[in-house]
């Protein structure tokens, strides 16, 4: 037997006064609590498919996805939306003779604030369903656009905003390969700022090769202002780009560079956050486990 009843009482409370916090534990937390447990008792630390299958046979305990409040929102399609667009997109390949996926882009943006956590998984209760973490409002956000397209290649550079008046030098890591663009909002943002479009604009023609005598160009875009203004809209077409825009409430079903850049990006950026504020925390951690171990003793 790895924990006595005393200890599985021990991890339970631990669990449920991380959740009194508004925190919630997480697995890793609850796994090194155990393993620190078992070494000052001279005993070897458990491996980790013992503890996914204590957690999952535990009838007192279980994971879910804490909620940043914030970041809430409620989304609904239907499968007729989704033929309708797939039939604008076929159409539009059809009349423009963009028969290769060499021909086919797509570009969204992101932000994150910095130093904000999103969601994590966390140990609690079994009577405990959500789990709601604050959020801080007052931060700094930066927004990154990325291009890619089908045929798999490299995606294009970046375009990195930040918030401010102007570019500082303490921006320029050594990791930026030169090709990457720089903008500044006020917000971090792009906003309704259409020079921030335009540059971006710019950008894609320069490093795809498009232009009026270049092959068509589909364009897939999500429903941001700054994609409807005449000026970005006539560039496009000047240039043999075909702007398609995904319907605004399926952008989430339907924008590719959700999952295969953005979701890899923000996990990143995520884990980072989280592994300093546990390594910062550990220990205060590791002590309060152990509090409530001698108090059930």
């Amino acid at each position: 037997m790895i924990l006595t009843e005393a200890q599985e009482l021990a991890v339970f409370r631990f669990c449920l006064e991380h959740l009194e916090a508004g925190l919630g534990a997480t697995p890793s937390i609850i796994f090194a609590a155990i393993c620190h447990l078992r070494q000052q008792e001279t005993h070897n630390p458990p491996s980790i498919v013992w503890f996914q299958q204590w957690l999952k046979k535990n009838p007192n305990l279980y994971t879910i996805k804490t909620k940043p409040i914030a970041h809430l929102r409620v989304a609904t399609h239907s499968e007729e939306d989704l033929k309708t667009f797939f039939v604008e997109y076929q159409n539009t390949l059809s009349k423009y003779g963009i028969g290769k996926s060499k021909y086919i882009y797509n570009m969204d943006e992101s932000g994150v604030r910095v130093g904000c956590p999103t969601g994590e998984i966390v140990i609690v209760p079994t009577h405990v369903k959500e789990l709601y973490t604050a959020s801080p409002e007052n931060r700094k956000s930066i927004t990154i656009i990325e291009t890619i397209c089908t045929d798999g290649s490299p995606p294009l550079p970046p375009v990195i905003i930040c918030p401010g008046e102007k570019i500082m030098d303490e921006w320029i890591q050594e990791n930026l390969t030169g090709a990457e663009m720089i903008a500044v909002s006020q917000t971090g943002y792009t906003n309704e700022n259409i020079n921030i479009a335009l540059a971006w604009l710019d950008h894609f023609i320069n490093h795809v090769g498009a232009g009026p005598t270049a092959h068509w160009l589909l364009l897939l875009l999500d429903g941001h202002i700054t994609h409807h203004k005449d000026d970005f809209i006539l560039k496009c077409y000047e240039n043999h780009i075909v702007p398609l825009v995904f319907p605004s409430h399926l952008t989430h079903v339907l924008q590719p560079l959700d999952v295969g850049v953005f979701g890899p990006w923000k996990h990143y950026h995520n884990k980072a956050i989280y592994n300093a504020l546990h390594s910062r925390d550990m220990e205060y951690t590791i002590s309060s486990f152990f509090r409530e171990l001698s108090s059930i003793r």
